[in-house]
């Protein structure tokens, strides 16, 4: 199963990390879940969020962080299963995949 829309990237795997970061960007911004990523969405204050706020700051979160889920191949779902943070997700998801450069500074 797929989550609607995530079928217009092509799916995370070991060799297209690049393409698949700029593609899922923008499909996470189409959704409101890029700033759950970039650490600009700040946490709820649970003594004032009202129920509704609560619900939908939820669905945002779990948006992200499926909208990720499936944009990725099966093979590496368990890199992710133990967390329910986006922001963590792409972490652990930039750690693995993200080329390192072998450039030195002099």
């Amino acid at each position: 199963m797929e989550a609607a829309g995530v079928e217009r990237i092509q799916i995370l795997n070991k060799s297209n990390w690049n393409l698949w970061k700029e593609n899922m960007i923008f499909l996470l911004m189409e959704r409101g879940g890029w700033s759950f990523i970039e650490g600009m969405e700040p946490p709820l204050d649970e003594t004032t969020a009202t129920r509704g706020d609560k619900s939908e700051y939820k669905q945002r979160q779990d948006r992200a962080l499926a909208t990720i889920y499936y944009g990725i191949d099966e093979q590496y779902r368990t890199l992710i299963s133990s967390t329910t943070s986006p922001s963590k997700t792409w972490i652990i998801l930039k750690e693995q995949f993200e080329p390192v450069s072998s450039v030195s500074v002099i």
